[in-house]
């Protein structure tokens, strides 16, 4: 582009192109950036309203869900004697509960040998099962039913494994519900076996067979010494330690009561009893639906919801005393979301009868400034009242044959359609996108303008900078000629 000097002239005329392009410049810049901090403002509304909007749908996540209402707690007055626990399928209930008797497991012990004997090779049979004993001392069994629902292990016995070590690992690993340690006694060292389940069911019993004796040496004792079966006497074998024992224990009176193990799983549906010591005074077990799950769950809700309207007030807000407006005053969505959310909290649950019809009926109210506040006296009241009324008020189930929507559903299902890609907010926010991407647009045009106008601009001074120039020539060579002239006076004093 040709320079514009002003050399004919003498007029500034790059200031004049300058001034004159800055002032179409200027207003039309400021233009373009009050229109884009407006616009980015307004997506920058909607992100924070969209975020305050996705809290508000986590922090109601429980008080939507029905197991949140079905939550069992349940306490022991005994603790270390008796433990408890619920599911959600166990019934509100009190008992009482003693023990007896403990379950154990089943104990054998070897003869004391030295750690280097060796024995008889042959076959080791351990089969779990149900016994009766012969009443002697020690106890030797009478009869023996195998359980047919478990399988007779064999645990070989060769000569590379005929020791009392070698003995007690391939119990161990023969996996035979069955374990094996060695105990020392004195110099010697005994084979003690235990079963790995409580319970007279889960005795065992052990049986040589194909026995022959120990390859290279003789034997200090025939595979037999570690039978434990009907044709074991007193005076040969293992010896029992412990027989195995079924739990014995009483509820609410009912004495007699047996289980194979001591975590009681079966007596009390939805409660598991563990029993951990027998008892001289019967432990009181308390089983009640767990109201602080709800109690923490509306908590959240009523947290949630407050947030949420802090933002909103503030973006929609006016503020006389310093003269401010909320980024979102005004806007039609911002307006529509609000009320159908405070509409979704604030209105009666249809279905519901009775005294609890509304959040206020069971003392959650709303303030001047939209927020919630709890009475958790009067919530306590009708969680005990009627707690399917409480239920249905927040969740989706039914009450009283009625199917019923609650608040948190329809909260739910509102703020869902909100916050969907297709939901009013995105749907806002992509048309605020394009006024940003119309904004760009517009720039380039103002700025293809400006650069057309610059370039006019300069061709006008250029033409009127020549068009001077040649005055100016014309004039001195006029001036010139005329002093040449006869008589002509060239201005000078005589």
């Amino acid at each position: 582009m040709v320079s514009a000097t002003g050399l004919g002239s003498g007029i500034d005329i790059e200031g004049l192109v300058t001034g004159l392009v800055n002032a179409e410049r200027v207003p039309a810049e400021q233009r373009l950036l009050q229109r884009e901090a407006k616009v980015t403002t307004l997506v920058s509304a909607f992100g924070t309203a969209k975020g305050s909007l996705s809290d508000l749908q986590t922090s109601i996540a429980d008080l939507k869900n029905l197991s949140t209402y079905s939550k069992i707690t349940a306490t022991s007055s005994a603790s270390s004697k008796v433990a408890v626990s619920a599911t959600s399928s166990a019934q509100a209930a009190s008992y009482q509960v003693g023990v007896t008797n403990l379950a154990e497991t089943q104990s054998f012990a070897s003869t004391a040998y030295a750690s280097t004997a060796t024995f008889g090779t042959g076959t080791l049979t351990l089969t779990l099962g149900t016994p009766t004993y012969d009443g002697t001392t020690p106890d030797t069994y009478n009869t023996f039913t195998a359980d047919t629902a478990k399988t007779a292990v064999n645990v070989a016995i060769t000569s590379s494994n005929n020791t009392l070590s070698g003995l007690r690992d391939a119990i161990n690993t023969a996996d035979a519900g069955v374990s094996a340690s060695l105990i020392k006694d004195g110099t010697d060292f005994r084979l003690l076996l235990t079963t790995d389940a409580t319970g007279v069911a889960n005795s065992v019993q052990i049986t040589s067979s194909n026995i022959t004796a120990d390859v290279g040496g003789v034997d200090v004792a025939n595979l037999s010494s570690f039978d434990f079966d009907l044709a074991t006497t007193t005076s040969d074998g293992l010896q029992q330690t412990q027989a195995a024992e079924n739990a014995v224990f009483s509820i609410n009176g009912l004495a007699g009561l047996t289980s194979a193990s001591n975590t009681v799983t079966d007596a009390v549906t939805g409660v598991t009893l563990t029993l951990k010591e027998t008892t001289t005074t019967d432990a009181n077990i308390t089983v009640s639906a767990n109201q602080g799950a709800i109690t923490s769950a509306i908590d959240k809700f009523v947290a949630g919801y407050n947030g949420y309207i802090d933002i909103f007030n503030q973006l929609t807000d006016y503020d006389s005393t310093a003269n401010t407006r909320g980024a979102l005053q005004g806007d039609f969505s911002a307006r529509s979301i609000m009320s159908n959310v405070r509409n979704a909290v604030a209105n009666t649950v249809p279905g519901l009868d009775g005294s609890y019809r509304s959040l206020a009926d069971i003392g959650i109210t709303t303030d001047a400034t939209g927020q919630l506040s709890v009475d958790t006296t009067k919530l306590n009241a009708a969680l005990a009242a009627d707690p399917d009324a409480v239920t249905a008020m927040f969740a989706d189930t039914t009450y009283n044959g009625t199917a019923v929507t609650g608040v948190a559903a329809r909260l739910d299902t509102i703020l869902t359609d909100y916050l969907a890609s297709d939901g009013i907010i995105d749907s806002r926010t992509d048309s605020l996108s394009e006024s940003l991407s119309r904004i760009n647009d517009d720039r380039e045009v103002v700025a293809r303008r400006l650069d057309l106008l610059e370039a006019r601009y300069r061709a006008q001074f250029n033409a009127m900078d020549s068009l001077l120039s040649n005055i100016s020539a014309t004039g001195d060579f006029l001036t010139q000629q005329l002093k040449n002239l006869p008589g002509a006076y060239d201005g000078s004093k005589r």
